[in-house]
């Protein structure tokens, strides 16, 4: 049974006016909300950061704070002061030696930081979960393409095998790959668990199991025990109706049949961005869908069909709307 419904929100830092954000979201059905919180917002806005959890939570609704495009390790949008001010801790791509924009999870200076994000985070704000948001390594349109080679990679990985780091995707590459991006998620998440054991770990996995990434066999990130739900995105729009919907619903059946096999909770994230113009009814059939499969918890990205943002749907009011008429229908068979 879907026990909750939600949406991402985020570029409101007043908590007087996101409760009225807050309330909407009520009345459009949802029962939680997820914080997408950039390194920035944490630097700059941190008493405001929790006084927004804590008006959310006082209107009755869930909430989940993501760390919102932390190093551009994580998925999102935002820029990175992370990378800003340490641009010698970046994934290098194995093709060329080239930078990529995106923080080396392996560089003791990032684990550093974000681990110390997260322990402040969850000694000082009540949030009910934290939410680790596709979490990948760099990749480019080529397979041959790939990161991290850089000096601390090449170093773990000729420690872990005993001869130099392969710049081809070797079965050696790929477990080592793998093997590391498990084991910084693991260490994220044993530092919720410390600090607050009633605090919740949400890991949400881009919808492909590709190599690039990082991930490229899910069964294995439940050897995280300290993740309480397994979650993925299988955006669509950028597929034909029926393709795109194919797409969605295989891939979230994949993610909750592994949930059930591992006995953790399944989440599923429908798209409410980039919607065209005559398509905001498939939102509606994914709520459908994703409820039919009985996971734990339905979520959109992003609040008020992405509104003046790059995000933005052709008709974002139509899409508030379908989501929120989506939401209050499925709310009203769960209540029955």
């Amino acid at each position: 049974m879907v026990e909750e419904t939600g949406v991402s929100y985020y570029g409101v830092a007043y908590p007087d006016r996101a409760v009225l954000d807050f309330q909407e979201m009520l009345e459009h059905g949802c029962s939680s909300v997820l914080l997408a919180v950039s390194e920035f917002d944490v630097d700059f806005w941190f008493q405001n950061v929790r006084r927004l959890i804590d008006e959310a939570r006082a209107m009755g609704l869930r909430v989940y704070l993501d760390l919102w495009g932390w190093g551009k390790t994580f998925g999102g949008e935002p820029p990175s002061i992370f990378l800003q001010e340490n641009p010698g801790n970046r994934q290098v791509s194995a093709k060329n030696g080239q930078v990529f924009n995106v923080a080396c999870f392996n560089t003791e200076a990032f684990r550093s930081y974000a681990f110390e994000a997260i322990e402040r985070l969850g000694r000082e704000t009540d949030v009910d979960a934290f939410f680790w948001d596709e979490p990948h390594y760099a990749h480019g349109a080529t397979l041959d393409e790939w990161g991290c080679c850089c000096p601390v990679c090449q170093e773990l990985f000729k420690r872990e095998y005993g001869f130099e780091m392969p710049r081809a995707l070797t079965a050696e590459v790929l477990e080592f790959r793998q093997s590391m991006i498990l084991g910084f998620l693991g260490e994220m998440s044993k530092r919720v668990k410390q600090t607050d054991l009633g605090k919740e770990v949400v890991l949400c996995l881009l919808p492909r199991e590709d190599p690039r990434y990082g991930v490229s066999d899910w069964e294995k990130v439940f050897s995280i025990k300290e993740m309480d739900i397994f979650s993925t995105d299988p955006y669509w729009y950028d597929m034909a109706t029926e393709e795109g919907l194919r797409f969605f619903r295989e891939r979230a059946w994949r993610a909750k049949s592994l949930s059930d096999r591992h006995g953790k909770r399944c989440q599923i994230w429908v798209q409410a961005f980039r919607v065209p113009h005559g398509r905001e009814w498939e939102l509606a059939k994914a709520v459908e869908m994703a409820a039919e499969m009985n996971v734990c918890s339905i979520y959109a990205w992003p609040f008020r069909g992405g509104l003046g943002s790059i995000l933005a749907s052709d008709r974002p009011d139509l899409v508030w709307q379908t989501l929120g008429e989506a939401y209050r229908k499925l709310g009203a068979k769960t209540h029955a």
